[in-house]
Formats: structure tokens, C-alpha cells, sequence
């Protein structure tokens, strides 16, 4: 901050910052990356969610096994040789199912936990990607300052509330991008 003060005020002639806003959210939104990463991250939540219902399937099906075999408990008197043998193998399957069921919500919860996890650092990149060319662009327009007016504290309030004379940019970063994007790309 104060370095900043004190080279604008270099040599005892001062010079006027030159400041520009931009909306790094509405950039974001409109950049062509951000779309197909966002379809590619869809494609693979989709892909876990089908996997999941074929998953329900099984587990219906085992479902369908233990009632079955209560049903033919209750169709036996508590002295039928046949009971002790259909109430461990209703014990048996019951406790696979659970075992099963539970790593499936694992996995499951694995799955997802890796896909935001991917998703977040691939969003890292775009961000870092839409910020060096605001920095590119800002050096070429000989901008000093460039605030993000969508930028909130922990408040949820805009560091920057007003500044005087201030470009937005954010139409030319919008353009800017959107050159870089392959025919039929833009949002």
C-alpha cells in the first residue's frame, strides 16, 4: 500500500492512479472453458448417478432375498430341521447386504468428493487464467489499480463501493476470451 503511495508520488511530482474495475464473476460466467469444463464435470456426475441406480438395482434385488427367506421362516414351526439352517443364511445375506450398502455409500461419497475436488482446481486454473489477462490488459490500458466489484469480504460486501473515474473492463476481458474460444464456443 504505502510503496504504492510513494512511487506514485516519486520525485516529489504526483501522479493520479489510474484505476478500472472489473466483474470477475460475470467473466467467469461467459468464459468458453468454464462452460465445457462445467458439461465434462456434468458428464461425470451423471456417469456416478447411473452407476448408482444400477447399483439400487442389486440392492433391491438382495432385498427381494432376505424377504423371501423370512417369508419362509415364518412358514416353518420353530421345530423344522430346515430353520436353523434358512435363519443363518438370512443372517448371512443380510449382514452382505450391509457390507455392501456401506461401501457403496463410500465409494460413493469417495466419487463425489474427488470430483469437486477436481472440479475446484480446474476452476483454480481458469481463475488464474481470466486474472493474467485482466493483469495483461490493465498494463496495456496503463491502469494502476483494477478492483473486482463483485470481490466480497466476509461481510458479503464489496471491497470497492465507489471510485472515481474508474474504467470497467470487463466487456474488453469478455472479448478477449471470448477470441480464444473455438467456432461455436460462446456462451
Amino acid at each position: 500500500g504505502s510503496a504504492l503511495g510513494r512511487d506514485a508520488v516519486a520525485g516529489g511530482t504526483e501522479r493520479k492512479l489510474r484505476t478500472a474495475t472489473v466483474n470477475i464473476q460475470k467473466v467467469f460466467r461467459s468464459y468458453h472453458k468454464v462452460a465445457r469444463a462445467e458439461t465434462e464435470i456434468n458428464v461425470e456426475r451423471s456417469r456416478i448417478q447411473k452407476k448408482k441406480n444400477q447399483e439400487e438395482l442389486k440392492l433391491r434385488a438382495m432385498d427381494q432375498v432376505l424377504r423371501e427367506l423370512e417369508c419362509s421362516l415364518q412358514g416353518l414351526n420353530d421345530s423344522d430341521v430346515r430353520r436353523p439352517d434358512l435363519e443363518r443364511e438370512k443372517g448371512v445375506r443380510f449382514h452382505e447386504r450391509e457390507r455392501w450398502k456401506r461401501q457403496r455409500a463410500e465409494a460413493l461419497k469417495a466419487s463425489h468428493a474427488d470430483i469437486n475436488r477436481r472440479m475446484v482446481a480446474r476452476m483454480e486454473v481458469l481463475l488464474e487464467e481470466i486474472r493474467g489477462l485482466v493483469r495483461l490488459e490493465a498494463e496495456r490500458m496503463g491502469f494502476d489499480l483494477v478492483f473486482d466489484i463483485e470481490g466480497t469480504g466476509s461481510s458479503q460486501v464489496p471491497f470497492l463501493l465507489f471510485a472515481r473515474d474508474a474504467h470497467d473492463i470487463t466487456p474488453r476481458i469478455i472479448k478477449k476470451l471470448a477470441e480464444s474460444a473455438p467456432q461455436g464456443a460462446q456462451r
